[in-house]
């Protein structure tokens, strides 16, 4: 059996149990994966049918000096990528620690929708800035 084999099916069991047990977590990973699909087709339906016209758009706003960062069209999708990337962390991160420190699991369980909702408002001021 593979060293690693072991740690990914008790991981995986964790995972299980933390979604069988635990209503909280269920309903938080729920909005979370909803707010990142929304983050994902947000650009989808309002930046790609425009940006055949301009090879790049505006990533970044400041209030200073206006748009402050340009960049090509599959660069706005940084965000949903790092909305992915905290929502699959911050689920492993529960999955470990639900057995034994269910606080903290729950902390992360809080945290993932407001992580995915403050990358989401980005999004839409992104494609606002660009409409």
């Amino acid at each position: 059996m593979h060293p690693y084999k072991k740690d990914f099916q008790e991981l995986w069991k964790s995972c299980c149990q933390m979604f069988q047990q635990s209503v909280l977590i269920r309903w938080t990973s729920a909005i979370s994966v909803l707010l990142l699909v929304a983050t994902v087709l947000v650009p989808v339906w309002r930046i790609l049918p425009i940006a055949s016209g301009s090879p790049f758009i505006a990533l970044h706003y400041n209030i200073y000096l206006g748009v402050d960062r340009f960049g090509p069209v599959y660069r706005i999708f940084f965000l949903p990528a790092l909305g992915a990337f905290f929502l699959l962390v911050n689920l492993l991160i529960q999955a470990r620690s639900f057995r034994t420190q269910k606080m903290l699991a729950l902390f992360f369980a809080a945290a993932t929708p407001c992580v995915q909702f403050i990358l989401f408002v980005a999004m839409v001021l992104i494609v606002l800035t660009n409409v």
